[in-house]
């Protein structure tokens, strides 16, 4: 399975093109929810796509730097402002492009695209086999959810307008409850309680 293109929906689905080993283009479009672990893979995208764009959280940050702000919940937290919902492959998936989208301080929502990056040229991009690396989760992810059925769980509601809870149950006499409590070197006696 080679992808020409992952994307993540807006209702939060997959859409991919892809070539089988028969050499089929197919274009798939998801109709469950995608799992939280290709969420979180698309995720680990987010600091590539800061660095490629020259985005300001990563002016003079290095990779390991932005990655930290994941556990963080600061202003300038690279998680917050960014997104990656698109990987285009070419030459083979030998080459991607991430586009996402960027939050601005107006809430304003811009796009963004970076150029492609080269997976096998490490002069391409500095991160390039951490990017490489972080791909490979985001094909296996994708993979998963198209050949292995590997959805995400969507929570279902129940409406309760409708029922009665109290229409099942019969009323009538309620039986008078007895217990035997036994006194120390005495035989028991029966109590009736009321």
């Amino acid at each position: 399975m080679i992808f020409s293109k992952i994307k993540l929906t807006k209702a939060g689905t997959l859409e991919a093109t892809y070539k089988n080993e028969d050499g089929d283009v197919i274009q798939f479009a998801g109709a469950n929810l995608v799992h939280k672990d290709l969420k979180e893979a698309l995720q680990g995208l987010i600091p590539h796509l800061a660095i490629i764009t020259e985005q300001r959280e990563a002016f003079k940050k290095k990779l390991a730097d932005l990655r930290e702000q994941r556990i963080t919940d600061k202003e300038d937290n690279v998680y917050k402002r960014l997104t990656v919902e698109v990987l285009s492959f070419t030459n083979d998936q030998k080459k991607v492009s991430l586009t996402g989208s960027r939050i601005l301080l107006n809430s304003g929502v811009i796009s963004l695209t970076a150029p492609s990056v080269d997976l096998a040229d490490e002069d391409d991009y500095e991160y390039q086999n951490d990017l490489a690396l972080d791909v490979d989760a985001v094909l296996f992810e994708a993979k998963a959810y198209i050949e292995e059925k590997k959805w995400g769980v969507k929570q279902a509601s129940i409406d309760f307008k409708d029922i009665d809870p109290y229409k099942a149950i019969e009323t009538g006499e309620v039986p008078e409850a007895t217990s035997e409590a036994p006194k120390k070197g005495k035989k028991g006696k029966k109590v009736a309680v009321a």
